[in-house]
């Protein structure tokens, strides 16, 4: 097993494209990283079908990091491409390291490979996006030479206080206790 935050020789850590197999393992380290509780924003678009959706669409910009036997990071893009324009975008949709082996290059290998792919298909530009709070991020990120920060604001509407929100929970509660009594 490797310490946490020793640096690990690159050759232990295979960076690959993703392939079907991966999904479950990829997935899982995803629920743990973008949790509800830490991640609010993040959470919300981090599902399977999110994961699936772009291992089906763009794969081969779809890559896993293994050490040990073992995924313990990934990294998801896509192209865009702008009608009547001449750039194309390499955007990094998702970018996860475990926690026990943060600190290790792993992020940074995953996101070399994902440029090296991206240039081989044209694009001009990457683009990346996070939560304003993922210090931890913004930092990574812009000691892998990404810029131009562009802060933009994002609003949420909590809607568990609205009215009709307590009234439809208080109806399923009522539906589900009268369910069990039928059985």
């Amino acid at each position: 097993m490797c310490p946490r935050n020793k640096k690990i020789e690159s050759n232990e850590v295979e960076v690959r494209e993703m392939e079907l197999d991966d999904i479950p393992s990829v997935f899982s380290l995803g629920e743990s990283l973008f949790t509800a509780e830490k991640w609010p924003t993040l959470y919300r678009t981090w599902d399977q079908y999110e994961l699936v959706g772009f291992f089906e669409s763009d794969g081969e910009f779809c890559f896993v990091a293994e050490f040990e036997d073992k995924i313990v990071g990934f990294i998801l893009g896509t192209l865009i491409e702008k009608r009547r324009s001449a750039w194309i975008y390499g955007y990094v949709a998702w970018l996860g390291v475990s926690e026990k082996h943060k600190k290790m290059g792993i992020g940074s290998k995953l996101l070399k490979k994902l440029t090296e792919v991206f240039i081989e298909n044209g694009a001009r530009m990457m683009l990346v996006d996070t939560d304003p709070e993922n210090e931890n991020a913004i930092k990574f990120f812009k000691k892998n030479d990404f810029e131009h920060e562009v802060p933009h604001v994002y609003l949420s509407k909590n809607l568990s206080e609205h009215p009709k929100y307590i009234k439809k929970r208080k109806l399923n509660k009522k539906r589900r206790s009268l369910g069990k009594k039928r059985i």
